[in-house]
């Protein structure tokens, strides 16, 4: 429970945030949300790991929208109604659960959020290296040009986003754009067999989709948490821009409910088109895109030596690679939001706060998130051959962004009418659907993926980095309530 001074506290650096951001530029409308939305959820990637359970992955799908995604969407829409401020849940958290429950969501966030920016620079090497075949299989283990990537993108995307989103919005269109058209293409591909002929038709491995029970195991369950707390998590990140979106509240909560059934749509075909080339069990997790086209095209090297699924396939991973630049560019702009709205309640120092007086964007704390991510990018570059090690990271960041989630999930549960508004009880259920999926994905998130000395102590290994990092948070957090003077 609040007490009445923090309580007190929070409305004044509500009107405190309000009218800063109002210096923003209001930018963002509905038709820019809904593209972002699918920018930050859609992972390629995740629709492979669906398609290892064969056609029942309809049944997983559908479970992980409903225990999540779709309470995702209610508790993110009811929030920006209620708070339509800058800074998304973690000003949605400050006035539910308290400045400190705040500020330690906008930690965990952006500590996750640093840590995926982080690898950048190897992604980008690695998309590159597929993307032009055998010979340049040098680049994924080159740090010199890694880190070269790595440097050149940061400086990129700062300089994308200094003008804040009269150009950043285009790039976030281009990135959705590219993800919708290889999903168009893949959907296709569920009708069109271009390698198939009257001598040799096709014949799908298996059914694409199928209603048949799913077997449920352990691995399974595993399986369904990455699902819904992996692939479908997101839709509440573009709130972070309230203050540069018009009509905030409506823009936002609109936005959520549009592309949630279009993101659910897309992973569900996406999963089919590679069931119907690929056997499930040998779907390829760190390339099924360019493995189903390939399989797709196959009959078109017979007709003038052009091995057309090769062409495509590589020609999609390095537009794809393009893509996952201008999905971080967004991360890296949203995060940049989050010391600029701590500064604002005197959290951090009120440098962060300054806005660049011609395009009216937070340029010192970008400048500063692009900084720490470039190190941790470089640090990661030197730090390859340490598998076990990244993975822990890799993990704790898991952890980290879902303490994030369950901080969010917890306010329409804890806020009853104290803002002149109560939240339903469908949407007290929702929330807790959304808990329950959040902790047993944190939990299975403990488990490596990596072959690990002692599993038991990765998972200990795991717990403490988010812990410690946590209790860092705490003490930056009390330091700054020592020294900042309270608002009037």
């Amino acid at each position: 429970m609040n007490n009445p001074t923090e309580e007190i506290a929070a409305e004044s650096a509500a009107a405190s945030a309000q009218a800063s951001s109002h210096a923003m530029k209001r930018e963002l409308g509905l038709r820019d949300l809904v593209p972002m939305q699918i920018l930050l959820v859609v992972g390629i990637t995740w629709a492979g790991n669906a398609a290892k359970v064969g056609g029942t992955h309809v049944w997983y799908w559908l479970a992980a929208i409903l225990t999540l995604f779709v309470p995702l969407a209610a508790v993110v829409g009811w929030c920006a109604k209620v708070w339509p401020l800058e800074g998304g849940v973690y000003q949605w958290t400050k006035f539910a659960l308290g400045p400190f429950a705040g500020f330690m969501s906008a930690w965990n966030f952006g500590l996750w959020a640093l840590l995926t920016l982080s690898y950048i620079g190897i992604l980008t090497a690695t998309s590159i290296s597929y993307g032009l075949g055998p010979k340049a299989a040098w680049m994924q283990e080159n740090h010199t040009l890694i880190l070269a990537l790595t440097v050149g993108l940061f400086c990129v995307m700062f300089l994308v986003n200094v003008p804040g989103f009269g150009i950043g919005r285009w790039v976030s269109h281009f990135g959705t754009a590219v993800t919708v058209l290889v999903t168009v293409l893949l959907m296709a591909l569920l009708f069109w067999h271009p390698g198939a002929s009257a001598s040799h038709p096709h014949i799908n491995p298996q059914a694409p989709f199928s209603l048949g029970a799913p077997v449920i195991t352990l691995l399974t369950i595993n399986l369904f948490t990455k699902i819904a707390f992996n692939a479908l998590s997101g839709l509440e990140q573009v709130a972070v821009f309230a203050g540069e979106t018009r009509d905030a509240g409506r823009t936002i909560m609109r936005s959520a409910w549009i592309a949630a059934p279009v993101i659910a749509v897309i992973y569900m075909l996406m999963s089919g088109a590679m069931l119907a080339y690929t056997p499930a069990a040998k779907v390829d997790l760190t390339g099924p895109i360019p493995q189903v086209l390939a399989a797709a095209f196959a009959g078109g090297s017979a007709s003038g030596g052009i091995n057309w699924g090769l062409v495509l396939g590589r020609g999609t991973i390095l537009v794809l690679g393009v893509a996952l630049v201008a999905q971080f560019a967004v991360i890296l702009a949203e995060t940049s939001r989050l010391p600029m709205v701590a500064g604002w309640d005197g959290m951090i120092p009120a440098w962060f706060t300054r806005l660049d007086p011609r395009w009216k964007t937070p340029t010192r704390s970008l400048a500063v998130i692009a900084v720490a991510a470039s190190v941790m990018g470089v640090a990661a570059i030197y730090g390859a051959g340490a598998q076990e090690a990244f993975q822990i990271l890799n993990s704790a960041g898991n952890q980290m962004y879902g303490v994030y989630y369950l901080l969010m999930f917890a306010i329409p549960l804890v806020v009853g009418d104290r803002f002149g508004v109560r939240a339903a009880f469908w949407l007290k259920l929702a929330a807790v659907s959304g808990l329950v999926v959040t902790v047993v994905s944190m939990g299975f998130n403990l488990l490596p993926i990596v072959d690990v000395a002692n599993r038991a102590v990765f998972a200990a290994k795991v717990a403490v980095t988010a812990i410690v990092m946590n209790l860092i948070g705490a003490a930056i957090y009390r330091r700054g309530t020592r020294t900042r003077t309270p608002a009037l």
